[in-house]
């Protein structure tokens, strides 16, 4: 477990929690929530990282608006997990950011998996794997969605167990 408690590690886990919570109940993260956090994720990065946490925050940032908004204009992550994306990566490094996107993606194939399965729509899995071999284009697939949220959630509570429990912010410049 952690030696002293470490506010650059609680911050991110806090926000994705919270994100993950208002996702699953209302299935969307709401503006209200990412316009509540956003000051005290600014203030907390201020004063637990300085103005170089503010600028690597920033450079985290702008990675997640190149990456995030196509996967939104291709309907891959809605606009609240862009945001919640953006907002996550105000609190790491561009690194950890590019970590906790990639965890992420394996528990978004097993949760999409497990809800494919509990809503008897395990078939449509294979139909949309054969569509796409033949068609290859995205019209006609019946697609399902899953709480990105959550998904990110559990990509960073991987990442810290990957990267052990002492993990802390390390300033990419």
């Amino acid at each position: 477990m952690f030696s002293s408690f470490d506010w650059t590690v609680f911050l991110p886990g806090l926000i994705l929690l919270i994100a993950s919570i208002d996702d699953l109940r209302s299935r969307k993260i709401h503006n209200k929530l990412i316009l509540f956090l956003l000051p005290f994720v600014l203030i907390a990065v201020a004063l637990l990282k300085g103005l170089g946490g503010l600028f690597s925050g920033a450079i985290s940032a702008l990675l997640a608006v190149i990456v995030g908004v196509p996967l939104t204009l291709a309907r891959v992550i809605g606009g609240g997990d862009l945001k919640l994306l953006v907002l996550l990566a105000l609190t790491v490094d561009w690194f950890t950011l590019i970590d906790i996107f990639v965890y992420s993606l394996p528990w978004a194939l097993l949760l999409g998996l497990f809800k494919m399965a509990l809503d008897r729509k395990i078939k449509n899995f294979f139909f949309n794997l054969v569509f796409l071999f033949k068609q290859r284009g995205a019209q006609g697939l019946k697609l399902h969605s899953i709480p990105f949220s959550f998904t990110l959630f559990m990509g960073w509570l991987s990442f810290l167990t990957l990267k052990g429990l002492n993990y802390s912010f390390v300033e990419s410049f």
